[in-house]
């Protein structure tokens, strides 16, 4: 190593002396210099003047081979040299330190991070203290570079949760809407429809104004259905609805009860003549040609119109007395509108007014079951139920089915009420398995509509899933008619409810027109004596003579026989001889409602 050094060479102090003090100062520097621990170099110009071991090691120079270089030896590049001299040497001139970090050049020619740190002595020359912090930087960058990784990933993650609660948000809109509103128009439903007419007549009440109904039906829609398409129809449907949407005034409603119904409620009517003015406005406008593809339909209105206070004070009485009007405008002649008369109150209108009640009887849970015991004749033994449909009307009291299910055949509701008793009948049973009752099989209802539905199968199918109803259990009965109208898709239809394990009964057996060979090819169980034969029963009569018939009919096909009507002692004993299996009637007990029936279920058991 170069000796020519600016230290002075004096020897070091002795122990306890001040090693600041001359003349030994010189000779100490130079020890600390040459055994510092960090790399020291003393620059002077652009060449090493000086440099320690430490030093030569860092950048891999042999000892003594870097004194009088040029500081090229340590730099990148001569262009990053002059870059970070160029500061450094107007800082060291204003006496200032130096500290940095920054890539240097090893002698093998690669890059090392080093911190360096300067400062200028007195004559000119600058010392250099140089430490590798090559590891420490690269931890460092790899420190920043894993939370920034991280950083992104908590940002990607956020951003998916944003989404996810966008898309959650979207979804329960979604939801609500569809609740609340037609899925083919947008258009309010009944239950949404109600709930705006129960607002409006809050709000006449409160300031002593009227109400206005609008009930609207598109005239021989369902032959423009028929001939040409449902997608043509459904087309129709909202062409017609954007009409009535813009003929309205705001803060009028417009909902679609379903096929080509609409009803619009108009709040704060101060006289009548202002609900006929909507009318004949919309009897304008939706009469106006549509144009749906290629084709040029057009669909004229017929409209009825109540009002509160007059007509009602609540929506179903408001919608059912609007509706009896419609359809009285359509009986002048259609594509005209009326006003609700009470001179109206006929035959027709009592059933209009109670087909719209029947709407709300599912809703507001008006509807219950009963269930009819099945006796054994040969030992009278209770074997199975029927259950039988009720309708607690909150002002008429109870409406037997006679009166109300041809209603909700003709709606197309009976298929909506079909479904209620299944799945209440399913419910029951499951009720009465919870409390360890030995519960028997009960049989329901099916109408001639919900038996032919499509969704029949899968809707049996998803009740008794949800259930965990065994299929045993379980009943279904049609009628000797259904069973002969289209008998190819009967044929499928029961097989498929019979290899899900359901018995299967044919009710009012003999009144109808089956043959022995239809019988043959069905998979069947059941059948049922219609009580009209029952009634009768003499010996020697027709009745007893068809009894007998059907009851010899049966055991040849290996079916079971219930009689149906039994009243009375003689009949049983007639039905039992005969040899009839079971039989139900007053003469065995009424209709039960549910917490009646258990005594018999837990005395069966």
């Amino acid at each position: 190593m170069n000796q020519e050094v600016p230290f002075p060479a004096e020897p070091l102090p002795e122990p306890g002396a001040d090693p600041r003090a001359a003349p030994q100062r010189g000779a100490f520097c130079l020890a600390l210099f040459e055994h510092a621990p960090v790399g020291m170099a003393l620059v002077r110009g652009t060449r090493f003047e000086l440099v320690n071991a430490c030093f030569e090691t860092l950048f891999g120079w042999p000892a003594g081979t870097l004194d009088g270089q040029g500081v090229e030896a340590v730099w990148l590049s001569a262009k990053e040299r002059e870059r970070v001299l160029a500061g450094v040497r107007q800082r060291l001139a204003r006496g200032e330190a130096i500290d940095l970090e920054l890539q240097m050049r090893h002698r093998d020619g690669r890059a090392l991070w080093c911190r360096l740190r300067a400062r200028a002595l007195p004559d000119g020359a600058a010392v250099w203290i140089v430490e590798d912090v090559d590891s420490q930087h690269r931890e460092r960058l790899e420190l920043e570079r894993r939370v920034h990784e991280r950083s992104e990933a908590l940002a990607s993650a956020n951003a998916q949760l944003r989404r996810e609660m966008e898309d959650r948000q979207s979804a329960e809109d979604l939801v609500r809407h569809l609740a609340d509103h037609d899925p083919l128009t947008g258009l309010p439903n009944r239950h949404l429809l109600a709930y705006r007419l129960e607002q409006a007549i809050a709000a006449a009440q409160g300031q002593d104004g009227g109400v206005a109904v609008l009930f609207m039906d598109l005239d021989r829609f369902k032959a423009i259905n028929d001939s040409l398409g449902h997608g043509t129809g459904d087309r129709l449907l909202q062409a017609v609805a954007e009409r009535v949407r813009q003929c309205l005034r705001p803060g009028d409603t417009v909902a679609r009860l379903g096929g080509a119904e609409f009803v619009m409620v108009l709040p704060a009517v101060a006289a009548p003549g202002e609900a006929a003015q909507l009318a004949s406005k919309l009897i304008r406008a939706v009469s106006q040609p549509c144009q749906i593809g290629e084709l040029e339909l057009r669909a004229t209105p017929s409209l009825g119109i109540s009002l509160y206070p007059e007509h009602g004070d609540n929506p179903d009485a408001l919608i059912a007395k609007a509706s009896v009007a419609m359809y009285q405008a359509k009986a002048q002649g259609r594509r005209n509108y009326l006003f609700f008369s009470g001179q109206a109150d006929g035959a027709s209108s009592q059933r209009l007014l109670l087909e719209h009640e029947l709407y709300r009887a599912l809703e507001h849970n008006q509807l219950e079951l009963l269930y009819q015991p099945r006796y054994a004749l040969d030992g009278e033994a209770f074997v199975a139920c029927e259950a039988l449909l009720r309708w607690q009307h909150p002002s008429r009291g109870a409406i037997g089915p006679a009166e109300f299910v041809p209603l909700a055949e003709d709606s197309g509701l009976i298929v909506q009420i079909g479904e209620w008793v299944l799945r209440e009948t399913c419910r029951q049973i499951r009720r009465w398995q919870d409390r360890g009752l030995d519960v028997r099989p009960v049989s329901i209802n099916l109408s001639a509509r919900q038996f032919h539905s499509l969704e029949l199968i899968s809707m049996i199918r998803s009740v008794l899933a949800e259930t965990g109803v065994p299929p045993r259990l379980l009943e279904v009965e049609i009628t000797e008619t259904t069973l002969m109208h289209n008998t190819d898709e009967t044929q499928v239809t029961l097989g498929q409810l019979s290899a899900l394990g359901i018995k299967i009964s044919i009710d009012d057996f003999g009144t109808g027109y089956s043959s022995l060979a239809y019988l043959k090819r069905f998979p069947v169980d059941v059948l049922k004596i219609d009580r009209s034969f029952v009634r009768e029963i003499v010996p020697g009569t027709e009745d007893a003579l068809i009894v007998g018939a059907i009851i010899g009919l049966a055991r040849s096909l290996r079916l079971r026989v219930v009689a149906e009507g039994v009243e009375t002692r003689e009949q049983a004993e007639f039905l039992r001889r005969e040899g009839c299996d079971e039989g139900q009637g007053f003469l065995f007990g009424q209709p039960l409602a549910a917490a009646e029936l258990e005594p018999l279920l837990r005395r069966a058991r």
